[in-house]
């Protein structure tokens, strides 16, 4: 397993990821803010625009790039500007890979990526209630919910750690 840095031609492959979630971990509606988010991180002149994402200092998107098979997952975070806040981003794992220990190893090599520069910044995210859970056992802890939050079927928890 490699965990890398994205580039452009991972776009596809990055949307393959999201579409194998949908529609039980992301809601069709956002894959053009995902798309969007994707074309940001190779052109950072190509605004993201999301309700979350405003003032940011920092961005960076991964992959899990497996031999032989190729890209199985992607996430990334931003640092938003003085709020001592990295904020966790479109992160998952393709559908058929779940529950192997990819996403575990995708949200370690994020949250050391943001505690080697911003060691005293919180980490936060937003995701539904398929899972939170996951969230927690990683150490964070559900600051507020809302039903709907995402789309009709998936509420929106928000955690910090």
């Amino acid at each position: 397993m490699i965990i890398r840095e994205y580039t452009a031609e991972d776009k596809q492959k990055c949307i393959e990821v999201f579409q194998s979630n949908c529609p039980k971990f992301f809601d069709k509606d956002e894959l053009p803010l995902f798309i969007n988010w994707l074309e940001h991180q190779v052109n950072k002149s190509a605004e993201y625009e999301s309700p979350t994402y405003t003032n940011s200092e920092k961005d960076a998107y991964y992959v899990i790039e497996l031999p032989h098979i190729g890209i199985v997952g992607c996430g990334g975070f931003y640092v938003v500007k003085e709020l001592n806040e990295a904020r966790l981003a479109w992160g998952m794992i393709h559908a058929d890979f779940h529950k192997q220990g990819y996403g575990t190893a995708l949200y370690k090599h994020r949250e050391e990526a943001i505690k080697k520069d911003w060691p005293n910044h919180s980490i936060t995210l937003g995701t539904s209630q398929h899972t939170y859970s996951f969230y927690e056992k990683m150490g964070m802890k559900v600051t507020a919910s809302i039903k709907a939050g995402y789309g009709p079927e998936l509420d929106r928890y928000d955690m910090v750690r």
